[in-house]
C-alpha cells in the first residue's frame, strides 16, 4: 500500500512511460527505429521494453528500471 501510494503521486509520469512504451511495441518498424536511435547515442539496450500491470507495483518498478 505504501508503495501504491508512492507511485500515485508520480502518476503523470508512469502514464506517458507506459504509452511510449506501448507505442513503441506496438511496430516492429517503430521498435528497430528505436533501436537503431539508441545505438546512435550509444545507449546498449540489454532488454526488451516491458509493459507493466498498473496492479502490480513490482512490474511498474521493471517497466521504470527498463525505460
Amino acid at each position: 500500500l505504501i508503495v501504491s501510494d508512492g507511485l500515485k503521486e508520480i502518476d503523470l509520469s508512469i502514464r506517458k512511460i507506459r504509452a511510449s512504451c506501448k507505442f513503441v511495441k506496438s511496430s516492429l518498424h517503430r521498435f528497430a527505429n528505436f533501436k537503431r536511435c539508441a545505438k546512435e547515442v550509444s545507449v546498449s539496450i540489454k532488454v526488451m521494453l516491458i509493459l507493466d500491470v498498473p496492479t502490480k507495483w513490482n512490474s511498474t518498478y521493471l517497466m521504470l528500471y527498463v525505460a
